[in-house]
């Protein structure tokens, strides 16, 4: 069965809209399920067991995610050369998204985040990533789409800090990672 490059267009596209969504929904699970332990101040064995299967579900999500931009880079790298890439700010800045997602996730993984920042960078990426799928063409430059972008960070970010001071107001420590206060006075 031969398919037109259009076809494998449209079935990329396809294929990336439901691992943005795949990858929405795990990271809003990730990102819930993160916020409950906050709230208790401690990680049980099983929800560190479900977190590890929600993080590869995420992982494949995001290696779906992959495949079709460097699909999409593709065809319309062979169709339109660079015209494509220069003209069409949205998709530039589905990269630069992406691009965040993906260092924030192995910054994550190695630790080199703090977990008050990476659900910052992770949902709030996600989201704009899922709302730059599905929208085409907002008729703005990748100047105005960036601000907007960072706005929307600094919005998760006040948003998640008041969440998580919610969540911990009845702990001593208010860390809510499980930590004591004097244990980590005691370490350093």
């Amino acid at each position: 069965m031969y398919l037109s490059e259009l076809s494998w267009l449209y079935s990329a596209q396809l294929v990336r809209f439901l691992a943005v969504g795949l990858c929405l929904g795990t990271s809003t699970c990730v990102m819930t399920l993160y916020f409950c332990m906050v709230a208790k101040g401690h990680t049980e064995p099983a929800e560190k067991r479900i977190l590890h299967i929600l993080y590869t579900i995420l992982r494949v999500g995001m290696a779906l995610a992959l495949l079709t931009e460097l699909t999409n880079l593709i065809y319309y790298y062979h169709v339109d050369n660079f015209v494509y890439w220069t003209d069409n700010p949205e998709l530039l800045m589905r990269l630069t998204i992406f691009a965040v997602i993906c260092t924030n996730a192995l910054a994550m993984q190695h630790r080199k985040i703090t977990m008050w920042l990476g659900p910052v960078f992770a949902g709030g990426s996600w989201y704009a990533y899922f709302f730059f799928s599905v929208w085409i063409e907002t008729e703005s430059t990748y100047s105005t789409l960036l601000v907007g972008y960072l706005g929307w960070l600094l919005f998760m970010f006040v948003f998640l800090a008041c969440l998580r001071l919610f969540l911990t107001r009845n702990q001593s420590s208010r860390l809510g990672d499980g930590a004591r206060a004097d244990q980590l006075a005691s370490a350093s």
